[in-house]
């Protein structure tokens, strides 16, 4: 690499060590309490705020291209082959006996690892990582839907706005989760 290139590829990398300096004290610190923080991946369904917590999930992909496997209720989406692992896909929409609101395009997948076993949960969209504190936890009001209701495992409310813990544990303990086919 000539000494020129080399120069301003050192400079480069000093000027963003520089700037990440500047401006660390805007980012996110450590609550100085010691109160833990939840995290969380939010996602939506019909326009509905939901939360995982984030070590239930191991990535977040477009909906990829899948198969069809015969003989599974129509929530079941197929498989797809994500990276030599077989991915089982189940729209979260339908599994709850509603139709999907959202375009292909907009959709995501929460990639869940259950024991080995990968699942990704077709969702609505993706809205981002979120952190809650204790105070921000709610226990009322949950939700009026009796087919979320044994899914809903908490909440947390901020800015007036409700994020309902969404149990992936609790789907798949579900009896129902588990008879895909028709």
């Amino acid at each position: 690499m000539p000494e020129t290139h080399m120069s301003s590829v050192v400079q480069l990398l000093d000027d963003i060590r520089q700037r990440g300096q500047d401006h660390k004290d805007s980012l996110p610190q450590r609550d100085v309490r010691g109160e833990a923080f939840w995290s969380g991946i939010g996602f939506s369904l019909s326009g509905v705020n939901y939360i995982v917590p984030i070590d239930e999930i191991v990535e977040l992909i477009p909906v990829p291209q899948t198969t069809k496997v015969p003989g599974t209720k129509p929530w079941h989406k197929g498989v797809a082959n994500l990276r030599g692992v077989l991915l089982s896909l189940v729209d979260l929409q339908e599994y709850l006996g509603r139709s999907s609101s959202r375009s292909i395009l907009k959709q995501r997948v929460l990639v869940v690892d259950q024991d080995g076993s990968y699942l990704g949960l077709v969702v609505d969209d993706i809205r981002g990582l979120h952190h809650f504190d204790e105070d921000e936890q709610v226990d009322k009001g949950l939700t009026a839907d009796a087919v979320l209701a044994p899914y809903i495992i908490g909440a947390f409310e901020r800015d007036g706005e409700l994020w309902r813990i969404f149990g992936i544990k609790e789907l798949f303990e579900s009896p129902e989760f588990h008879q895909v086919a028709v």
